[in-house]
């Protein structure tokens, strides 16, 4: 029997599972309004709050994670796939520290963004939405073993191509322009890697995802 069962099984760890991606969809659309109150409105009491609940998320996540570390060691699946399952958890937990890491990021330098910029990091920042989005679908589907991961694991490598041509593209728009000065280029340039390196987090756990799922198939 496919030790993976286990989920269908003890109703709790797959109710932490489900509450744990939850967290981390929605922690990506509060990042998305949050970036784009920052561009708008700038550093103030909204974005703040969009800011700390995203925090909320990520701790919350962190505590899920432990306890359903602890409770696969209490059950009976195998170690293998015990350990193939807290790689991909570990591995989606990093998406959303990346969240809270980047919002603090404005939060603490408080960068000028020209408007000009403007739907340049908003289309960045949705891309990367779009990314994870379909990370988070992917590993539902490997927990649900609904047949489906397939359907959105491509769809990950598509949008983190998507946000590498955008942030290139974003990088160069900043850097042509003879009016900054270079300090200033180097902190955009650091905020629009610090977006675009959460479609890479996300594009490396969809590789593991995708070995781990070719492991189970056997």
């Amino acid at each position: 029997m496919n030790d993976f069962t286990i989920f269908k099984k003890t109703r709790e760890i797959d109710n932490k599972i489900t509450e744990f991606f939850n967290n981390v969809s929605e922690g990506g659309l509060l990042f998305q309004r949050a970036v784009t109150l920052y561009l708008e409105q700038g550093n103030n009491e909204d974005f703040s709050q969009k800011l700390k609940q995203v925090s909320a998320f990520e701790t919350r996540n962190d505590q899920l994670r432990r306890d359903v570390e602890s409770q696969l060691y209490e059950h009976t699946l195998l170690p293998d796939s015990r350990a193939d399952v807290l790689e991909l958890l570990e591995g989606v937990d990093r998406v959303i520290n990346k969240y809270e890491s980047s919002l603090y990021m404005y939060s603490i330098e408080k960068p000028v963004i020209p408007e000009n910029y403007h739907i340049g990091f908003k289309e960045l920042t949705q891309t990367v939405i779009d990314c994870t989005e379909a990370l988070v679908a992917s590993s539902r589907s490997f927990f649900a073993m609904n047949g489906e991961i397939e359907n959105t694991l491509h769809k990950v490598m598509f949008f983190e191509k998507q946000a590498d041509l955008q942030g290139t593209d974003l990088k160069r728009q900043i850097f042509d322009n003879p009016g900054l000065e270079l300090a200033h280029k180097l902190q955009l340039k650091s905020f629009e890697a610090a977006i675009e390196d959460i479609s890479d987090i996300a594009e490396d756990v969809a590789d593991t995802l995708t070995v781990i799922s070719v492991k189970r198939s056997f």
